[in-house]
């Protein structure tokens, strides 16, 4: 009797073991950041000035950092709303947070206009969402917006969400 007792208690222990992981996943929170930025890019500089995003900015992913299970990007949109030069192509660039541009990865292009064409909200055409979403794993990454074409004069507003899931028993 004793050791029928004893294999009840081992076999409910487990069961309760096993089932605290379903618990404990259920509690995962869901929260999204959007970040905006507009650039612009001109014929003198084909190249942006480096935006820095850094999901630090958001309180939500303050209160949780060090209990993030995961950070994917729902969407990366654009518009072009100014274009005075001619034609030409648009791609979108990132890196490490403050790294340089020279060993920046194309993650999303070709953004093609003609000259004097106006664009509503577009989402991108991801080259590499993979590299893009393994940067903001560290909470921060840097991207720019860089064009080719004759006479470019572009305004490229870009919106980023990022959706985080996190969990305060991590």
């Amino acid at each position: 009797m004793k050791k029928t007792g004893l294999l009840f208690v081992s076999m409910l222990l487990l069961v309760l073991m096993n089932g605290c992981g379903e618990i404990k996943d259920a509690m995962d929170i869901t929260f999204t950041i959007d970040k905006n930025k507009v650039f612009s890019v001109d014929e003198n500089s084909l190249t942006t000035s480096s935006y820095n995003l850094d999901l630090n900015d958001s309180e939500e992913y303050r209160k949780y950092k060090g209990k993030i299970r995961n950070v994917e990007i729902d969407y990366v949109r654009y518009s072009i709303t100014s274009n005075t030069g001619g034609g030409g192509q648009a791609d979108l660039y990132a890196n490490v947070y403050g790294g340089p541009f020279a060993t920046a990865t194309k993650v999303a292009g070709p953004i093609g206009f003609a000259a004097g064409e106006l664009r509503g909200l577009t989402d991108v055409a991801w080259l590499n969402k993979d590299y893009f979403e393994s940067l903001l794993a560290s909470g921060q990454l840097t991207v720019w917006a860089v064009a080719v074409g004759t006479n470019v004069h572009l305004t490229l507003p870009v919106e980023i969400k990022v959706r985080v899931t996190a969990n305060p028993f991590e």
